[in-house]
């Protein structure tokens, strides 16, 4: 029974990286709302760091803290909040777009559209909706720790 849990482990996983390469967020969403556990953290090691573009409308800009209390490290990051969307099979996600540098954020209006290339760092199941957050900017040793 173990022999066989395990191969389809390894067979899921290989299929997740093999279509990991051309997934776009709403397929994605799908994929991780009907995933049990384990496929979800199989999900989220596939796709933690691949390059997306993603797009919504802006509903809020604002400051983020992080911090790891193993590391004891922190960050100042901005987040973009997209509006809710729904993918083509009705589930409802939100894209969340952090930032380091809050400069080119002053400009955003609520409302108007936003479209980002960035990293995958987080995919949450967030009960009401799926949340994907997107990093605009290299991911560094620090931001790995802090993310994770």
């Amino acid at each position: 029974m173990k022999k066989i849990f395990s191969l389809l482990v390894i067979i899921l996983f290989a299929a997740s990286l093999a279509h990991s390469a051309e997934v776009t967020i709403p397929e994605l969403v799908d994929q991780y709302k009907h995933a049990t556990d384990l496929q979800r953290r199989v999900l989220e090691q596939n796709f933690f760091g691949k390059e997306v573009t993603a797009s919504g409308i802006v509903e809020n800009v604002g400051e983020y803290d992080f911090f790891d209390v193993t590391n004891d490290i922190s960050g100042k990051y901005y987040k973009v909040l997209a509006q809710q969307q729904e993918t083509p099979n009705k589930t409802p996600y939100q894209i969340v777009f952090l930032f380091k540098d809050k400069s080119h954020l002053l400009d955003l209006n609520r409302g108007e559209p936003i479209e980002k290339e960035g990293t995958i760092m987080k995919i949450l199941d967030e009960r009401l909706q799926i949340a994907v957050w997107i990093y605009e900017g290299e991911l560094t040793s620090k931001e790995l720790d802090l993310f994770k």
